[in-house]
Formats: C-alpha cells, sequence, structure tokens
C-alpha cells in the first residue's frame, strides 16, 4: 500500500477524485456484466428476465393480498377499515363518543 503522509493535501484531493471516478468506473462494468450474466441464463432457459423477475411496466410485482373490511361507519357505510393500520378518523371519532365500542363498528 501507498504511503500517504507525503503527499501534499492537493494531491489527496486529485487521489480522492481519481479513486472516486474509478469505482463508479468498475461498479458500471460489473453491472454490465451481471446482467449479461442473467440475461444469458435466462435465455438457457428459454425465458426472458422479465418472466425469471416477475417484472411488469418496470416493476417488480409484490404478492398482494385483499384483505376484507371488518369494520364499517354506522353513518356512512361506504366507509370501511380492515382494522389494519392507523385508525381512521372516522372511527376515533366514532370511538370519542361514550358507550362506542369498536365491536359495535363490526360487520357482520
Amino acid at each position: 500500500m501507498t504511503d500517504l503522509s507525503n503527499f501534499s493535501m492537493a494531491d489527496l484531493r486529485n487521489l480522492q477524485t481519481q479513486v472516486a471516478e474509478q469505482i463508479k468506473a468498475r461498479e458500471k462494468d460489473e453491472i454490465a456484466n451481471v446482467q449479461k450474466q442473467i440475461l444469458s441464463l435466462a435465455q438457457s432457459v428459454g425465458m426472458t428476465v422479465e418472466q425469471i423477475m416477475n417484472i411488469k411496466g418496470g416493476q417488480t410485482k409484490k404478492a398482494t393480498k385483499t384483505v376484507a373490511a371488518r369494520y364499517q361507519d354506522p353513518a356512512n357505510p361506504a366507509q370501511q377499515w380492515t382494522g389494519r393500520g392507523r385508525q381512521p378518523r372516522w372511527v376515533k371519532e366514532y370511538l370519542e363518543k361514550p358507550g362506542n365500542t369498536l365491536e359495535k363498528l363490526l360487520i357482520e
């Protein structure tokens, strides 16, 4: 390894710039190499990269499940909540009133 203690500040900054540029160039080369390998593997099994990676429209598909609503606003049945995540405002407002419970909002 090179002894950097005798380098001037200007030399060190120049070296830093050169190192950063070299890292970017090598990363670019490595990414290109990996892309070629992936394409080659996909072609070897008769598939496209998109099929293997489940890519549609440039983004990876996420497996999502639709969760049924468990709670419904009695004043406005169109407002529903699954019970996951933060409580909607209408749930909080309903629960603030005396005698109201979350169980009363359950969809039967």
